[in-house]
């Protein structure tokens, strides 16, 4: 299949205005009863007052981005049933979350390039009441259990510049997650180790040291770190390539061993 590599100006406009056209149009595709796909992931994107507009700028920027690059279609696009589901979501303190973007199935460069859209076309939003991971946690939990998917693997990818100080303990609501067969990565944004309204500054290397004990786990479980603003899109591209690469390689070896 051609996968866009160098889209020209044309080209873009005439796929946003077409993506628009069709969002407008359309909802998005809620899963069927067991409907196979290689992986049902939530992306988890910390929102809380400790980050500022234009990190959740760069953040958002950094997914939309993603799902365009024609490696993570690739990718996608070769595991063994050709396709993942997504759901794309804000989050702050303890309940306090927004489904930006619910279950979507992507198949195809147009799915994905309709997604990075529709992400793109959300304003980010500003959530309070400190940092609840385990509410996240437990919010990405429910959406996995609840989605209708039948996946080779459910994955959270969860941002954050802070540490659990709302809610429930992150270790018990963790453990039943992992308990479930979920995997947990993690995106910390270990820069600066900058203080919000609600949030007390954590130096960089104990807030990667927190994420990698407390917060990531399951099967091939990593935290990808952001340790500046401009690396939001490479961290983001090289973290969703790793998940997503993980079930093409687990299709191809699959296949070698039916056909030895």
């Amino acid at each position: 299949m051609h996968v866009w590599r160098k889209a020209s100006t044309g080209h873009r406009i005439i796929a946003e205005l077409l993506g628009g056209l069709l969002m407008a149009a359309t909802i998005f595709d809620v899963a069927l009863a067991g409907e196979l796909v290689d992986m049902q992931l939530v992306i988890a994107a910390d929102v809380s007052t400790s980050m500022d507009a234009e990190e959740k700028a760069l953040q958002q920027r950094g997914f939309v981005e993603a799902f365009r690059r024609p490696e993570i279609i690739e990718a996608i696009i070769a595991g063994r049933n050709g396709r993942i589901a997504v759901a794309y979501v804000e989050w702050g303190g303890d309940g306090q979350r927004r489904l930006v973007i619910p279950w979507t199935t992507i198949t195809s460069e147009m799915d994905s390039w309709l997604f990075s859209l529709k992400l793109e076309a959300n304003l980010p939003a500003t959530i309070s009441r400190g940092t609840s991971i385990s509410g996240m946690l437990s919010y990405a939990d429910y959406l996995i259990r609840s989605s209708g998917y039948e996946a080779t693997r459910s994955l959270i990818n969860i941002s954050g510049d802070g540490v659990n100080n709302k809610g429930r303990d992150v270790m018990p609501v963790r453990a039943g997650v992992l308990a479930r067969g979920i995997t947990i990565n993690a995106l910390p944004v270990v820069y600066g180790g900058l203080p919000g309204d609600e949030e007390e500054a954590i130096s960089p290397e104990n807030l990667l040291a927190y994420f990698r004990s407390e917060v990531i786990g399951g099967p091939d479980a990593f935290a990808e770190p952001v340790a500046a603003p401009e690396q939001y899109s490479p961290a983001i591209y090289r973290k969703l390539l790793r998940e997503i690469s993980n079930m093409s390689e687990i299709a191809a070896i699959g296949d070698k061993a039916l056909h030895r």
